[in-house]
C-alpha cells in the first residue's frame, strides 16, 4: 500500500476516487475529523486531502451565485461532488469558481449526451 504524500502546497493535493470523496457527503454538515480519519484509517494524509477537498467544495458552493445555480438544476450538486474528488486546486487551496463551474456544466452535458448516443443494444452491431 502506497501512502499519500503530505500536501505541502495546493498542487500536492492528490485526487481521490469519486467513491472515496462523495460517499455519504453532506455539505450542510461539518465533517467529523474523527469519522474522516476512520474512513482513511491507514493513511492520515489521505484524510487530510479529503478535508481540504471538502473545504474547497463547501467554499465554492457557499458563493451566492453558485448556491442559486446548484439549487436551480437537478444533478448539479452531485456532479460537483464527483468533480471535486479530483479537480485541481488553485493557489488559495480552493477551486477556481469559474473553471469549476464550467467543468461541472461540461460534466452535466456529457452525462446528458451519452445515454442518448448509445442505444441499450449497442453490442448487437459487433
Amino acid at each position: 500500500m502506497t501512502l499519500t504524500p503530505f500536501p505541502v502546497g495546493p498542487g500536492d493535493v492528490v485526487a481521490l476516487t469519486v467513491h472515496e470523496f462523495a460517499c455519504d457527503l453532506d455539505l450542510d454538515a461539518e465533517p467529523s475529523i474523527g469519522l474522516v480519519c476512520e474512513r482513511f484509517l491507514d493513511d492520515a494524509n489521505r484524510a487530510l486531502v479529503w478535508l481540504i477537498r471538502f473545504k474547497a467544495l463547501k467554499a465554492w458552493s457557499m458563493r451566492a451565485e453558485t448556491n442559486a445555480w446548484l439549487i436551480s438544476g437537478a444533478g448539479r450538486s452531485q456532479r460537483a461532488c464527483e468533480l471535486a474528488a479530483s479537480f485541481a486546486l488553485n493557489g488559495d487551496w480552493g477551486f477556481d469558481a469559474k473553471d469549476f463551474h464550467s467543468a461541472v456544466e461540461s460534466l452535466m452535458s456529457r452525462r446528458e449526451i451519452m445515454p442518448q448516443t448509445m442505444s441499450p443494444d449497442w453490442r448487437s452491431g459487433l
